[in-house]
């Protein structure tokens, strides 16, 4: 009776696994596992890219694929840990991209968000909405999602970049459109439609945006409409190196962050917020000799070193970095940052964490001061600490 009893139990759980498949209906208590995570996943790794092996492939793909093959020539980081996918995190893409001297990249716009940091070389440029940016080692420009843009090298030499999206964000939603049918805003010789162009006449003062608004603590009462189709991102498209530098050696005496030393925020400058909606970019300073505090939070993020040496440590796994290097920091791991070097490091970052916000979901736990620790969350009346 009992062996009857186990067979026809058997038979009916494998009938209703055969029949869910062929409904297309999935067995809860099979997937339960995988659903009801009791942390968030830990695909993605910790990874370091050195520039000694990222430069020379970068210029040999200069020698080897003509821009007429491929338009943008890059290198894309795909984290070891996404099973290859081009994602240098679980919600970040990012790529080294080469254009040699007199190279240009054709006029298009996407619903992802972008950005370029200038890695090398000087006398490159790009136009978003008519506007020319040129780009110098350590400035950052970004074009919104739906801004038209293309890029340019005026220079004499080869000029890298570091491209950085939220283009898995938007993937995921399926919300990815990407145009490149532009037309100039002239009519034709029968008066009727735009002319098709590759490239975008400059309509603007070159950098104006950059002289309209960033005098700090001051705006323009008399600046333009915003540019692009969606208009929640700073009006601000190019952000300077040098400028950030200052603001940084401005504050050397100040103790800073005790997770990141010295740190700041690229901001839109209307409103203090994000330059675009769902990546926040910064950059920090380490002072000699100086180590942060350990900290998780609920965000992926990539960094690049602009100057200096040091190590971040993972989960207790010390990875090294130096000048023109890049790594991917995964959600929820522990880690803290130490100068290793005898000068002042910097380290640009983009990051997720305006995403996460958004959910009201974000979270930190962090060493204190004094070596406890403290778990906070983040609503829209800021932060709040949790006990543990």
């Amino acid at each position: 009776m009992m062996a009857t009893q186990v067979k026809e139990e058997a038979a009916n759980a494998s009938q209703l696994s055969a029949d869910a498949a062929e409904l297309n209906l999935v067995e809860f208590w099979k997937q339960r596992a995988a659903l009801e995570g009791l942390e968030p996943r830990a695909d993605a790794q910790a990874y370091r890219w050195k520039w000694r092996d990222l430069e020379p492939r970068l210029r040999l793909a200069g020698e080897t694929v003509p821009i007429e093959d491929c338009e943008r020539r890059a290198l894309v980081f795909a984290n070891p840990g996404l099973g290859g996918m081009p994602h240098v995190t679980d919600n970040l893409f990012a790529a080294f991209s080469l254009y040699k001297a007199g190279e240009t990249a054709p006029v298009h716009r996407h619903t992802p968000c972008a950005s370029r940091f200038v890695v090398e070389g000087d006398g490159g440029f790009t136009v978003v909405e008519g506007e020319k940016c040129k780009m110098n080692r350590g400035d950052l420009i970004i074009t919104p999602a739906g801004t038209w843009h293309d890029h340019g090298n005026e220079g004499s030499e080869s000029l890298i970049w570091m491209d950085v999206l939220d283009l898995p964000i938007v993937s995921k939603l399926n919300l990815t459109f990407f145009e490149f049918d532009y037309g100039e805003a002239k009519a034709d010789k029968s008066g009727a439609h735009p002319i098709a162009t590759g490239y975008q006449e400059v309509t603007e003062a070159d950098d104006i945006s950059q002289k309209l608004y960033s005098a700090g603590g001051m705006l323009p009462l008399f600046a333009p409409e915003r540019r692009g189709l969606t208009g929640n991102h700073s009006p601000q498209f190019v952000y300077r190196w040098q400028a950030a530098r200052r603001a940084l050696e401005n504050l050397a005496g100040h103790p800073g962050s005790l997770h990141d030393g010295l740190i700041m925020e690229y901001v839109n400058p209307t409103n203090g917020r994000p330059v675009m909606p769902n990546m926040s970019f910064r950059v920090q300073m380490l002072r000699p000799g100086e180590e942060t505090a350990l900290r998780r939070r609920l965000s992926t993020a990539v960094y690049f070193c602009l100057e200096g040496e040091g190590l971040v440590e993972v989960d207790g796994e010390q990875i090294e970095w130096g000048r023109n290097d890049v790594f991917a920091m995964p959600s929820w791991r522990w880690s803290k940052f130490k100068n290793t070097g005898s000068e002042n490091a910097f380290l640009y970052s983009v990051t997720d964490e305006p995403v996460v916000r958004a959910t009201g979901l974000y979270r930190e736990e962090r060493e204190t001061a004094d070596g406890g620790r403290e778990f906070v969350v983040f609503t829209s009346h800021g932060e709040r600490v949790v006990e543990l």
